[in-house]
């Protein structure tokens, strides 16, 4: 008997202790929070630090994702959630980070976006687009005359989905466009005066950034449709002008087959139309490709320039171009890596560019040059033409900008990239009237070793 009671006394007092020591550990874990997890910061350093980051932002999740950092870690909260709106009035989540994600997040694992909406019927929209305030839970109840208890009730039950204690409205040219829902803090403490202050002005510099990213995003949009109209325009021009001289020369079929003369015009013409339309697409395909390589293989660049002058002497005795070409480079053996059709499509460009640059009325001369230093080996291509004006300089590479009546300005940018994905650069010299050289420099084989 005295082992029964011995026993159930033992029972007794383990249920009791577990009785006080619960609460009691709950008053130990709130003193913890409250000593080790109480936030101070210095409000003039945040606001700097917010403004200099957000100033340098133009992307909307970026924006969203340093908000919500900023907010959840300076104030030492158990959770913040950003929720943006949508074009048909709804409201979803675009940031979360609570106290149980960012244990369990690894440093480089972006923050996950869950599929949470709110209405914009809700007693918390309400409130925001009425009071324009920072809504606190615990000050709702000072909100019952004007908002009456029903919806208080309502709200409150809102910010329980979110185990939110504030939301902080972030206003877009009058419209409610983000809210950032927080959760209470970590160390029990309440809302200070400065955190409000802290968050208005978040909030006011999120709108500027996010109406920034917007304007930015709108002008990107509006250059990139610009220049879809601008190659359009061109190479509608560009593919109608050798269509034209088919479509002619198919309509007099019927009337001149017999005619031997026409024939064979009709052949050369629709075998040179179909070649240059051949061309444009293959331009247009070489600039829009990440990867311009075919193959790369040990060159030697003299011999590469060799034969591509050579190519380029048969089409100007064909064109009957009056224009002469010095070589000022010995024949010698000076060997890269790259894809030797990439580089002689470089420098037929850049050659027939300079031809193209001399007038008919003026005796063309065009120097080739070849030249080493230590690492790189220079491809010289001067010509004796019109020259650059200084405004046209900058604008020497950029896809579809020409000064000629024909081509659709896509050679010298093609050229550019080509050198680029040899690692290599352009350089570009030129005076009015007096003529132009493009430098190619591109790195030795086995350079330094």
């Amino acid at each position: 008997f005295a082992h029964v009671s011995s026993f159930a006394i033992s029972i007794f007092s383990a249920i009791l202790i577990a009785i006080l020591f619960n609460p009691l550990r709950n008053k130990i874990q709130i003193l913890i929070d409250k000593v080790f997890y109480k936030k101070s910061y210095d409000y003039y350093a945040i606001i700097q630090q917010v403004s200099s980051t957000l100033a340098s932002m133009f992307e909307l999740k970026k924006i969203f994702q340093f908000s919500g950092n900023v907010i959840y870690e300076v104030m030492g909260l158990k959770s913040v959630y950003l929720l943006a709106a949508e074009p048909e009035g709804a409201y979803e989540v675009v940031y979360e980070m609570s106290l149980k994600k960012d244990k369990s997040r690894r440093k480089d694992e972006p923050v996950r976006e869950e599929e949470i909406k709110i209405s914009e019927y809700t007693g918390v929209i309400k409130f925001l687009k009425s009071s324009d305030e920072i809504l606190i839970k615990d000050e709702l109840p000072g909100y019952e005359k004007l908002f009456g208890m029903k919806t208080i009730e309502l709200i409150k039950k809102e910010l329980g989905v979110f185990h939110g204690e504030a939301v902080v409205p972030v206003f877009i040219d009058n419209k409610l466009s983000l809210l950032l829902i927080l959760g209470g803090k970590i160390s029990g403490d309440t809302f200070t005066d400065e955190d409000i202050n802290l968050l208005k002005t978040i909030s006011y510099q999120t709108a500027i950034a996010i109406k920034t990213a917007r304007l930015y995003s709108e002008k990107v949009r509006a250059e990139r449709l610009a220049s879809i109209g601008m190659m359009s325009a061109s190479f509608a021009h560009e593919i109608k002008n050798p269509l034209t001289s088919i479509k002619t020369f198919a309509q007099l079929i019927p009337e001149k087959y017999t005619d031997v003369d026409f024939r064979e015009n009709f052949s050369k013409i629709v075998v040179s139309s179909v070649h240059r339309i051949d061309r444009l697409i293959t331009d247009l395909l070489d600039y829009s490709s990440d990867r311009m390589f075919m193959g790369v293989s040990s060159l030697n660049i003299t011999d590469v320039v060799d034969r591509t002058l050579n190519e380029v002497k048969t089409t100007l005795e064909l064109e009957k171009k009056n224009i002469s070409f010095e070589k000022n480079y010995k024949k010698v053996k000076i060997n890269i890596l790259g894809d030797e059709s990439k580089l002689r499509q470089a420098l037929i460009n850049i050659i027939s560019n300079g031809c193209q640059a001399i007038p008919n009325d003026r005796t063309g001369i065009l120097k080739v040059g070849i030249y080493l230093n230590k690492e790189n080996v220079s491809i010289s291509v001067t010509d004796n033409g019109e020259g650059i004006s200084p405004e046209n300089m900058p604008r020497m590479f950029e896809p579809f900008f020409s000064t000629k009546t024909i081509g659709v300005g896509l050679g010298l940018a093609i050229t550019k990239k080509i050198i680029e994905n040899h690692n290599g650069w352009i350089s570009v010299e030129s005076k009015l009237k007096e003529g132009t050289t493009f430098t190619l420099i591109l790195p030795m084989q086995n350079h330094g070793k």
